[in-house]
């Protein structure tokens, strides 16, 4: 079992920790593929970094009703890399992803998280049901890779909308823990809370997606951590808008209004 993820140099903060996590729990190095991380950055991670190109527009940001998603599509790219180059099982996860116990799950061929149903509307759910920081590749799956290379390549789209979009050809997402059938593949589905958990609670991976990741943010929460704190109603309070006074909202009206 190797765990795999990808980073650049933004998120270097965060892939210390996660290398740390993994070397705590596997103890081997983390794979990182870099997407542009510094020369210095590169040697003091404890990991084996592999360069790689790719032909999509991963960067930038994609948007439905002005909530902005970050394409991500690099990442089946990735994954194709890893199997022609390795030939053990392994867990792809974001760079803002650490590790709070050993994982081995075997049984299937690919390992999928699954948002809570109450946040589950296939009708208007944009980007996905399901949570791609965490995918579990116990094969290659070279035509599921295939596949969600290609929808990767389309403009306006995520990789966790890709990949829930092929997948939902045959899986209808009512079950947890359930091992479904996708063209001859196993698909297991799993909550998010087990594993990619970002409510930062219980999971055996907790994933720091969205403000959580931010540097200053990301800092707090690590080091609550380890005083054992609630990190997740310390990331609500870190995160909370302070409420106005009435003389502030009075005053913010006044200053709108038209002369």
């Amino acid at each position: 079992m190797n765990i795999v993820t990808t980073g650049d140099s933004k998120f270097f903060h965060c892939l210390v920790p996660l290398a740390q996590s993994v070397r705590k729990f596997y103890n081997k190095r983390i794979i990182i593929y870099d997407i542009g991380l510094t020369d210095e950055q590169k040697s003091s991670l404890d990991s084996q970094v592999i360069p790689i190109s790719v032909q999509v527009d991963f960067h930038n940001y994609t948007s439905f009703k002005r909530v902005p998603f970050i394409r991500a599509t690099h990442k089946p790219f990735c994954v194709k890399h890893y199997f022609e180059n390795f030939s053990e099982s392994m867990i792809l996860v974001d760079a803002d992803c650490l590790f709070m116990d050993r994982v081995d799950e075997n049984g299937f061929d690919v390992g999928v998280t699954l948002k809570p149903k109450r946040k589950i509307d296939m009708s208007n759910h944009y980007n996905g049901v399901l949570n791609s920081g965490v995918v579990f590749f116990n094969s290659s799956c070279d035509e599921l890779v295939g596949r969600w290379m290609g929808e990767c390549k389309k403009p306006n789209t995520t990789d966790q909308k890709a990949l829930t979009d092929i997948l939902s050809e045959t899986i209808d997402w009512k079950h947890y823990n359930e091992t479904y059938d996708w063209h001859g593949l196993k698909v297991k589905v799993f909550k998010v809370e087990e594993y990619n958990d970002y409510h930062l609670k219980n999971g055996k991976i907790f994933h720091f997606k969205g403000e959580r990741h931010k540097e200053d943010i990301y800092k707090k929460l690590i080091d609550a951590m380890e005083q054992d704190v609630d990190v997740y109603r310390l990331f609500r309070q870190l995160t909370k808008e302070p409420k106005k006074s009435l003389v502030r909202l009075l005053a913010e009206r006044l200053h709108q209004k038209p002369l």
